[in-house]
């Protein structure tokens, strides 16, 4: 009777584990398949961005899934390249970074975006790995691109949204926020444009 119970037990442990794997190789799998759909979004938009400035036009709204893209993220060296949606929704944020906070892309003031911190190091999974100095590249719509260079990075409950603020007015600036801690908390990265006086 008891090794009947342990083979029952230790066969719910296996068919866990091979679920468990399962899962995360779906996950990783639908992962990287809004990765290379979200390229060909950045491509479509920096093509479409070339064509009307020569025009001098504006660009029509362009949606990823039904959300609407306000620019585009790019930050160097850990090889992201993202449409930034315009609206922070758990829908939105499964397929790209968010804008959480701030009137517009490049404007002055604080532009918030928000990103999942995937285990795969897609969206902002690995922005740990970012140092201070490290560059951020924003570009509008309207093809204006400003590089940020990052001036401080920390850690902050859920509910603390002091991080939007600008930490010097008048300036441009743009902030990163991700989960970490397993959701516990929040990593914040904050850069401020590289052609103010710092």
């Amino acid at each position: 009777m008891k090794n009947k119970i342990i083979n029952i037990l230790l066969a719910i442990l296996i068919v866990a584990i091979i679920a468990t794997i399962v899962l995360i190789i779906i996950k990783y799998g639908r992962n990287q398949k809004n990765e290379k759909e979200l390229k060909e979004v950045v491509a479509t938009i920096t093509t479409q961005i070339q064509e009307h400035k020569e025009e001098n036009e504006p660009i029509g709204d362009i949606e990823v899934k039904g959300y609407k893209v306000v620019g585009i993220i790019k930050i160097p060296k850990i090889n992201i390249e993202y449409p930034i949606l315009e609206k922070t929704t758990d829908e939105a944020m499964k397929y790209s970074v968010t804008h959480f906070w701030g009137d517009e892309v490049n404007a002055i003031g604080n532009y918030t975006i928000a990103g999942h911190n995937n285990m795969d190091g897609t969206m902002f999974g690995n922005t740990s790995e970012l140092d201070i100095g490290d560059i951020i590249e924003l570009t509008g719509l309207d093809g204006k691109k400003i590089q940020y260079q990052i001036f401080k990075q920390y850690i902050i409950d859920p509910e603390d949204v002091s991080c939007v603020k600008s930490v010097k007015a008048g300036t441009r600036e743009v902030t990163l926020i991700t989960c970490t801690n397993g959701h516990k908390n929040r990593r914040v990265t904050k850069a401020r444009e590289i052609n103010q006086n710092q």
